[in-house]
This record gives C-alpha cells, structure tokens and sequence, in this order.
C-alpha cells in the first residue's frame, strides 16, 4: 500500500507513458530493484520518458519473466488520472514478490520487468519482445499483473477473495499448481483460457499478448473492469489490500514452481 500510495500522489502525475511522471516511476523501480541487490537494466522504449526497467536474479540459461506495466494515463486536458488499480497495482504486487525473493536461489534466472508506454498499445513489452534481454527461446514462461487491486468483476458480480488467471493450459501442471496456491492464499481462483479472450477480441489488451503471440506461456492474472477503469475516479482508497497479498501470495507460490529450486552443489 505504500508502494501504491506513491506512485499515485501528486508528484508522479498520473504517470502518463511519456510524461515526466513515468520517468519518475521507472526511476522509483530502478532504485528498488537495486536496493535489493538486483542488476538492472533500462531499455528505451519510443518517445520521450519511456522506458522498460528490468532486474535480473540470475540463474540457468533458461528464464521465467514476472511483469507488470508501471504507466497510465497521465495528465490529459487538465484532468489527472492517478490509475491506482491500472496498473500501480500491479507494479505494487511485482516489487512485493521481488521483495520477498530477493534471497531465495531459483534453478532458472528471474526477470522481474516492468514496462512502459503500455497504455499506449503495449508498446514497451512489444520492445521487448523484438529486442528481448534474455533470448526467447530460452523464456520459460511469463507472469504478468495489470488490474489486481479490486473485488473481482467489481462491476457485476463484485465477488471477494477471486481473482482470474488466463493462460494456465500453457504450461504443463500449472493449473493444479495454480489451484494449490490460490488455496493456500485464501483466493477463489477462476482460470480462463487464452483463446476464449481471443473470441470476445480482448486477447491483445495486456502485456503477455506479446509473449504468448511468441508461444512462450503466459499467465496473466486480473481482477477485472470495473466502472472506475480509465478514469479520474480510479484512486487508491478503493483498492481492497487483502486483494493484493493474497494474490502477491499466490503468485509467489507459482514463481516458486516454475522457477524451480535451486540446484545442489
């Protein structure tokens, strides 16, 4: 909550893709990553103040990639959209998890990124992905936060402790992985497949699009729409925390399986 309380006050501005108040947030990444013994690497992403920031827990050759998008909307005709649950949320879940595993040794490197210019048209992870850091053939999986800050579906069927998870037929085992996790976490846990979004055409409206057009799979978990999305009204006292750490929990447990235990000497 802390994380998020900054990254929507004043200072940062909304955190437009290429205002100034996404350098600042990229900047605020950098500092955390580095504070937790992180290398860090900043990629250039097109027009001014974007960029993606990506911290490296070194492993094997092969990598799992964590990611969320650390833009927003910004200041635009004199209104300021702080977007606390598009998508500080998410960026608030990847520092946590980063935190928490910061000294836990993995069998496969981990990617902790986040990128900019999102709001965009998913133009910092489609930087990405054409000039990746670690070779794609070579990425395990991804998994991705944008909207998780809310009662799921709050608009509708406003259900507590539930979150979705798409893309968990991707990858062998990781739907009863998920399954366990989300129990442990206390979450309803409701998984949809990556071709059911391509059927209501919403496939491509989040980051691991990119990677999942790749065929590198990818698990992107969401709490849904709800009436506040791409607003003014999108503020942080309407974020539920229990969402948060219950869903930092869960996703944690799953990087845990998928980056695997670090081998003996």
């Amino acid at each position: 909550m802390n994380d998020l309380h900054h990254l929507t006050s004043d200072a940062f501005s909304g955190r437009g893709s290429y205002q100034r108040g996404s350098a600042m947030a990229s900047q605020l990444l950098v500092e955390e990553f580095e504070a937790l013994g992180f290398r860090v690497i900043r990629q250039k992403v097109r027009g001014k103040h974007a960029e993606n920031i990506i911290a490296i827990k070194p492993g094997d050759e092969d990598a799992v990639i964590v990611s969320a998008h650390h833009d927003h909307l910004g200041i635009r005709q004199g209104k300021l959209y702080r977007g606390a649950d598009d998508n500080a949320s998410g960026v608030a879940v990847l520092l946590a998890i980063a935190r928490s595993r910061a000294l836990r040794n993995y069998k496969h490197t981990v990617l902790f990124v986040s990128f900019g210019a999102e709001e965009d048209g998913l133009v910092g992870s489609g930087v990405y992905v054409k000039d990746p850091y670690w070779p794609l053939k070579r990425t395990k999986a991804v998994i991705n936060f944008d909207m998780v800050g809310r009662n799921f579906f709050e608009a509708g069927a406003d259900h507590e402790a539930t979150v979705a998870v798409v893309g968990l037929e991707g990858i062998h085992a990781a739907r009863s992985m998920a399954q366990g996790a989300a129990k442990d976490a206390g979450l309803n846990m409701i998984a949809v497949p990556a071709r059911l979004l391509e059927l209501f055409g919403l496939h491509d409206r989040t980051d691991d699009w990119w990677f999942r057009r790749q065929n590198i799979p990818s698990i992107h978990f969401s709490t849904g729409l709800h009436r506040d999305y791409h607003q003014e009204t999108d503020t942080v006292e309407k974020i539920v925390p229990q969402q948060l750490s219950r869903i930092t929990r869960m996703a944690a447990a799953m990087l845990d399986g998928l980056a695997g235990a670090a081998r003996k000497p």
